[in-house]
């Protein structure tokens, strides 16, 4: 291989070339060893000590320098072999150092057998080597290999032992990755060629000649390969316990311990996947997080949750509301101390399951307890899905304040029908008394006009008494069966002529809508709900004013949850009409909507109303065996809806 110095840097090149892709195949091997499994990986590496064998013995040397040489294949295979062993015991830990020192072991024994026997084939007269390479040189270079390999067995197996030793006491004295790689290989490499050198069985002035070259050589290089495999250790943070142990823990436990390191691995790999077990079966979430908020690992039950298969290496909060996002951060600061955070709620963001108003987006209780693993600071988020616990309470929430809201208004009406009727008694008395008088003859002008405001004040009075009477449902009541269109029509009509200003537009359904009612107290009800919100859009500029009414026929599982139907109404599957009612005038804001039923409410200046509008609209409702329901919003204008049962 002797030549020019160009020729010599460019086999030097070719040979650093050769080490780099071999070891960058086997840290890819590596890094692919959870979806290929550890046997390509192992695997590869036995196949390096082989071809490493059969190149040392074939005696392939670099002679580019004068009087200096040194076999390549304590460069380009031994070197990474070497690297690939250091990083099984900085990620894996001892005892899988300890395997691939007895399957190293085991590997080079086989091939002792295998060489031995191969040579004596070959020498009988039955067996012949087809290719034109003479049988003497077969044997030869099984006999070379075979004879190097103790050489190799002894540098090796001593520059394993050293090197985790040197490795670990770096890495306790705080030295970085690069630091600890390089030092760690370069004492075994060390070692190892000087043992190589001498067990080769070469003569002394054959040693200086190769020592100090290959001893350069592989020097750099494993400083080169030390680089690449800290940059590679840094960027998949898997660092196991060998910042920690003993220096000498690798020769007590190989020559000691592996018996019992082997009990104690298959009890953590029993306990380990009776863990597992738990925790991919868990019905609430679990999730492991690094300092930084990434995710590291997480059950089925949170990629459920979270709406994906795959979750390692992102943000948890990415999947929290910006307000819940820093809710969350807060508390996983509050947990870098030590301390539990304590239960706490957040949302998720809405998945494309969710439709328009948020429904099927998730709260959870989320808790955060610090977790360490290794020597790496992390974080175990357990999260319960309280979506439908938040829904069932807002549920009571809500049937609760309907409750107390009919029970108020039934007491309402049980005092005003009362009075009401009391009051209905006294003016019926007044206007009998005023009759009486106005059939006397001698009575003035001036008189007769004070009798005559007496009557029309009576009989106003008997108006409010029957609106009080119809909320307390004691009214009289003329029911028959009519066509609601008919009726809804002919209130429209009525309400039109003082509405010019107003964009009306009416839609009815072309199928006739029979109910059964009193249609004078059914007509006042919806001419009272047209003029209250013809009274919303005063605020509204006069082009701008716009009035919807809408009829139709309404199945009950479609209707707004406003609307609570007597319970005889699901029983009976009966069909309703619904009236709606539509505005975009000044709207009512939540605490003007609890009260909208009560008598004697009313949000209109003193002499504009009388407060009872909708009380009287909802008594009536009710004792139709129908329901009524608004939805406003403050300067979002109102929609009510009138539901009637159908005949």
């Amino acid at each position: 291989m002797g030549g020019s110095n160009v020729e010599t840097v460019n086999t030097l090149l070719l040979i650093f070339l050769e080490m780099t892709f071999i070891f960058v195949a086997v840290l890819l091997l590596y890094s692919q060893r959870k979806s290929i499994g550890d046997i390509p990986f192992f695997i590869t590496l036995g196949m390096l000590l082989i071809f490493g064998e059969f190149m040392s013995g074939s005696e392939m040397m670099f002679n580019g320098w004068e009087q200096a040489s040194f076999p390549v294949a304590q460069v380009v295979v031994f070197v990474p072999f070497m690297a690939a062993v250091l990083l099984i015991y900085i990620t894996d830990g001892v005892l899988a150092f300890q395997r691939l020192i007895i399957g190293s072991l085991t590997t080079m024994g086989i091939f002792f057998y295998l060489g031995d026997l191969t040579r004596l084939q070959v020498r009988w007269i039955t067996y012949a080597v087809s290719s034109n390479l003479p049988v003497e040189a077969f044997d030869a270079l099984l006999e070379n290999t075979r004879n190097g390999m103790w050489a190799v067995i002894c540098g090796q197996l001593l520059a394993l032992f050293i090197m985790p030793v040197a490795f670990s006491r770096l890495r306790n004295a705080g030295h970085n990755m690069l630091i600890c790689c390089a030092g760690a290989l370069g004492v075994a490499l060390l070692i190892d060629t000087a043992v190589y050198e001498v067990m080769a069985g070469v003569g002394w002035q054959q040693i200086m000649k190769m020592l100090l070259p290959l001893l350069i050589v592989r020097i750099f290089a494993g400083f080169y390969l030390a680089s690449l495999l800290a940059l590679y250790i840094g960027k998949i943070g898997n660092e196991s316990e060998a910042r920690h142990v003993r220096p000498l823990e690798i020769i007590f436990a190989f020559f000691g311990s592996y018996g019992r390191s082997k009990l104690l691995e298959a009890n953590v790999m029993e306990w380990e996947g009776r863990y597992r077990v738990i925790l991919e079966n868990a019905s609430e979430m679990i999730i492991i997080l690094d300092r930084q908020g990434k995710i590291l690992d997480a059950n089925r039950a949170a990629e459920k949750m979270l709406k994906r298969s795959t979750l390692a290496g992102k943000k948890f909060s990415n999947y929290l509301p910006e307000a819940d996002g820093r809710v969350f951060s807060k508390n996983l600061l509050r947990c870098a101390d030590g301390s539990s955070s304590g239960q706490f709620y957040v949302d998720l963001l809405p998945s494309p399951q969710s439709d328009a108003s948020g429904h099927g987006a998730l709260n959870l209780a989320l808790t955060i307890t610090p977790l360490a693993i290794g020597n790496m600071e992390a974080f175990i988020i357990m999260g319960r899905d309280m979506t439908e616990e938040r829904m069932l309470e807002a549920e009571k929430q809500r049937l609760n304040e309907e409750l107390a809201h009919s029970q108020r208004l039934e007491a309402l009406g049980q005092l005003a029908g009362g009075v009401a009727h009391d009051f209905n008694n006294n003016i019926h008395a007044i206007l009998g008394h005023a009759d009486l008088i106005a059939l006397r003859s001698e009575l003035d002008e001036k008189s007769s006009g004070h009798l005559s405001k007496i009557i029309e004040i009576a009989e106003s009075s008997g108006q409010l008494t029957s609106q009080l009477l119809g909320f307390a449902r004691k009214g009289k009541y003329r029911e028959s069966d009519f066509d609601l269109r008919v009726l809804v029509q002919r209130t429209t009509e009525l309400f039109m002529p003082g509405s010019k200003d107003i964009e009306v537009e009416v839609k009815t359904s072309p199928h006739p809508l029979l109910v059964r009612g009193d249609q004078i107290q059914l007509q006042q009800v919806i001419l009272n709900l047209l003029i209250n919100a013809r009274d919303a859009l005063h605020s509204v500029s006069d082009r701008e004013r716009h009035l919807a009414i809408s009829l139709s026929e309404a199945d009950p599982a479609e209707l707004p949850s406003e609307l609570n139907l007597p319970e005889t109404a699901a029983e009976e599957r009966r069909s309703f009409a619904l009236l709606t009612i539509k505005d975009n005038g000044c709207g009512m804001d939540s605490a003007t909507l609890k009260r909208l039923y009560e008598p004697f409410f009313t949000t209109k200046p003193v002499g504009q109303g009388t407060g009872m509008g909708m009380a009287m609209a909802y008594g009536t409702i009710q004792s139709h065996h129908g329901a009524i329901a608004v939805e406003s919003e403050l300067g979002c204008g109102s929609t009510i809806y009138v539901l009637l049962p159908m005949i």
